[in-house]
């Protein structure tokens, strides 16, 4: 590919991930935190980026790819739990640092690990379970209102999170299979929904989307294990697909759940 062609490429990976991410911010803000942060479940930033990876890389490297995604999920709960945590005792930024500073320390030495889709999968069950229990203790649970989003800025993070995407999915050969599922499922959406909705909206709101995420996770986590199980029986364009829509889906599923409660708590 011609340096040109290069370029233009990286430049439609920043942009078509970034309009993704501030679209999906800004229904979070609108719909409240216990949607939004289902929503934020969408693979928005793993999709595009796997999408680029299918187009560029061996079926086999995918496949590993998102089997080491599975891992870095778990690391993801843990991210969720430390931003709600340190949000009840710092700014919006050192609170996002730690959160991330703990990630690093958790997915790094998973990327190093052997990655089976079904062990992955049981790690993330079992820190989710483990995490929701714990995030209870730290969210305040009062329904607070919607308020204006700052797109400007949003847009510049949105954009940073296209920036990522870009980077990992050009560098994935460089970075061998494992390291790049990590990296891409580094939780960069939440980073910048959740900085985004602490900055404009508040503690409370943000705590309770980062709560709320992570049931929301359960989308990217399945995205990941039927792309990693797909990818050895059929085709990549199919199982690309098939992991896209089973993440709608249960996406689907869990908005409809948060929706009802939502209704239920207006209703007492």
């Amino acid at each position: 590919m011609s340096d040109v062609g290069t370029w233009t490429d990286f430049l439609v990976r920043i942009s078509s991930t970034a309009i993704v991410v501030v679209l999906i911010t800004g229904i979070a803000a609108r719909l409240g935190p216990r949607i939004g942060g289902v929503l934020i479940g969408l693979p928005i930033v793993l999709a595009p980026g796997f999408f680029f990876m299918l187009r560029d890389q061996p079926l086999d490297f995918v496949g590993s790819s998102a089997s080491g995604a599975l891992y870095s999920l778990a690391a993801t709960q843990i991210f969720l739990i430390a931003f709600i945590v340190a949000s009840t005792r710092l700014g919006a930024v050192p609170a996002l640092s730690c959160a991330i500073l703990i990630w690093c320390a958790l997915a790094v030495p998973f990327a190093f690990l052997p990655h089976y889709p079904l062990a992955g999968s049981g790690l993330f069950a079992l820190v989710t379970i483990l995490a929701r229990e714990v995030g209870r203790r730290f969210v305040d649970p009062g329904r607070l209102p919607p308020s204006p989003t700052r797109w400007s800025l949003l847009i510049l993070r949105g954009l940073a999170a296209g920036a990522l995407v870009g980077c990992v999915t050009l560098a994935a050969s460089r970075l061998g299979a494992s390291l790049s599922g990590t990296i891409l499922a580094f939780p960069i959406g939440f980073c910048v929904i959740l900085l985004s909705l602490r900055l404009d909206q508040g503690v409370r709101m943000a705590s309770q989307t980062a709560h709320a995420g992570l049931l929301g996770v359960l989308g990217l986590a399945c995205f990941c294990l039927v792309l990693a199980a797909a990818t050895r029986f059929i085709g990549p364009w199919p199982a690309f697909v098939a992991a896209l829509l089973s993440s709608v889906a249960v996406t689907a599923v869990l908005t409809v759940r948060a929706q009802s409660q939502r209704s239920g708590n207006r209703l007492l």
